[in-house]
């Protein structure tokens, strides 16, 4: 997992470099400054694919380019599927250094840590419910924004924190699905 401080869009880059030029297979899950999901999929230090929040492939490109940076974690697996679509490896990492960012702005403040913010059980419930919707990148997802310094002190705030994961989802059907099957485990009153 990287840091705990977000890294500037080229800093991301010279990590997935890195990743590329170790040979590796997985997946470079992103969660941008702006809180948006991105991923970059290798294969042997190959780049075979690429989403930002719902786009896929070259249609991503342009959104991998520009945003400001972010927090990233790497998960180590077997990959099969490739996009017939994308540029070499060397032209994408080419690309997607071509164009200068922004600063990421400090972090906001934060309280003492997430695990006293929110308990332990309804984090993991969580992560765990969202997971079965995102994959690894759920954990990820949720840090973000337990890390916004949330304070879950009454239902109705856990409520609007389960709205907010949510919506990373990207799929009302889905979101919705989450919201039925996590409300009812984390046993709020009303």
């Amino acid at each position: 997992m990287s840091d705990p401080d977000p890294l500037r869009h080229d800093q991301l880059i010279v990590e997935l470099r890195a990743l590329c030029a170790a040979k590796r297979s997985g997946t470079m899950f992103i969660i941008t400054t702006e809180n948006h999901a991105a991923q970059f999929v290798l294969r042997g230090g190959e780049i075979v694919g690429m989403t930002y929040r719902l786009l896929r492939g070259a249609d991503a490109l342009p959104f991998m380019k520009t945003f400001a940076g972010g927090r990233y974690r790497f998960q180590d697996e077997t990959i099969e599927r490739a996009d017939p679509s994308l540029p070499s490896t060397l032209d994408l990492l080419a690309l997607l250094i071509s164009e200068p960012t922004a600063e990421v702005a400090p972090p906001p403040a934060q309280p003492s840590t997430d695990r006293e913010a929110v308990p332990d059980r309804i984090r993991q419930l969580i992560e765990r419910e969202l997971a079965e919707f995102l994959g690894p990148i759920a954990g990820l997802i949720c840090q973000e924004y337990l890390a916004q310094g949330a304070n879950l002190a009454s239902p109705k705030e856990i409520s609007r924190l389960v709205e907010a994961i949510a919506s990373e989802i990207g799929d009302p059907a889905k979101e919705a699905r989450f919201k039925q099957r996590l409300l009812p485990l984390l046993e709020l009153p009303d």
